[in-house]
């Protein structure tokens, strides 16, 4: 038992790579989304992470919570009790046998929403059957989840400076029904403009390289995004990413916001990369080593005390980076 679900965390590592989360799975046939021994890692859910419920198992979400930057993917079934929130970049998925459904007792507080936005309560159906997902980008309940298969998943997405020229690299893990990206840029981060198309794999369940140069740029800043377009014409956004014309973007950001820690790579990162956490008094308080770190990492601090933090980042090849943060 204790392989297939290594097996399913395996799979959905490689579907969820651009984001680099930890990968958490509901192990027992039915339970509360609150009780930490229903869950592999001992622990509930927290910021950051890639959420599995496998198929045959039944998750209710009893307790109302704030997540930001999970994947819940839904092999199973989620039943919602109470109000789930969540924020970032987050998607839930539902398989072709995953099922979401409201426990029915109180329909105006079994709700979801993404930044505010009501995807799921009372006005939608009771049950929804996969494939199907909600993103930042989707509609509004009733229409807050589309009806589909996920059409992709970043795996990730970097912008360099070459000379005048800004270079965009992206990559994907996965595309369904993809038809096309359209690269936007901004020069003040709220006013797009689309500067070029590129046609998509269609369909793809390895990795897709894409790149393209943005020549003559003199601007002091851009900002610049990518839109992927479907096939049916729903579309989703990448992450935004900025360049000064004075400046070569940094290999790796590292920032806090809230208790969270947030390390961004501005290239392709391959080898592990091992996160460690320590205070001023030279206690390390949070630990982790990350297998795929992709190009983005969130590490959550429980319990954390306001105060300056060191960041240390090291990989298997000798290199390292270390950063002094407010918390």
């Amino acid at each position: 038992m204790k392989h297939i679900y290594t097996l399913i965390a395996i799979i959905f590592i490689s579907f969820s790579a651009a984001q680099a989360k930890p990968v958490i799975t509901f192990i027992n046939s039915y339970g509360d989304w609150s009780t930490a021994s229903n869950w592999d890692l001992n622990r509930i859910p927290q910021h950051g992470d890639s959420i599995v419920i496998p198929q045959y198992k039944g998750v209710v979400f009893d307790k109302n919570d704030t997540l930001a930057n999970v994947y819940i993917k839904v092999f199973g079934g989620l039943t919602i009790q109470k109000r789930m929130r969540l924020g970032g970049v987050s998607v839930i998925e539902l398989t072709g046998t995953g099922k979401l459904n409201a426990l029915n007792a109180q329909r105006s507080s079994e709700v979801i929403s993404m930044n505010g936005v009501i995807k799921y309560d009372e006005n939608a159906a009771l049950l929804i059957n996969g494939p199907a997902f909600a993103t930042a980008s989707t509609g509004v309940s009733p229409n807050g989840f589309n009806l589909s298969v996920l059409p992709v998943v970043f795996n990730g997405f970097f912008v360099t400076r070459n000379n005048n020229s800004i270079v965009l690299n992206w990559s994907t893990a996965q595309e369904s029904n993809n038809s096309n990206y359209e690269i936007q840029r901004s020069f003040d981060g709220s006013n797009w403009s689309a500067i070029a198309i590129m046609m998509g794999a269609g369909n793809s369940t390895t990795v897709q390289q894409y790149n393209y140069t943005d020549k003559n740029m003199t601007a002091a800043v851009a900002y610049y995004r990518i839109k992927q377009v479907d096939i049916d014409g729903h579309y989703t956004f990448s992450t935004i990413k900025s360049i000064r014309s004075n400046e070569t973007a940094a290999s790796t950001r590292i920032y806090a916001s809230g208790n969270t820690v947030n390390i961004e790579f501005n290239k392709e990162v391959k080898n592990p990369i091992t996160v460690r956490i320590v205070n001023m008094s030279g206690q390390v308080v949070g630990q982790h080593t990350y297998q795929q770190a992709a190009y983005r990492i969130t590490m959550n601090l429980n319990n954390s005390v306001k105060g300056a933090y060191v960041v240390q980042l090291s990989d298997n090849e000798g290199w390292k980076e270390v950063k002094k943060i407010i918390i």
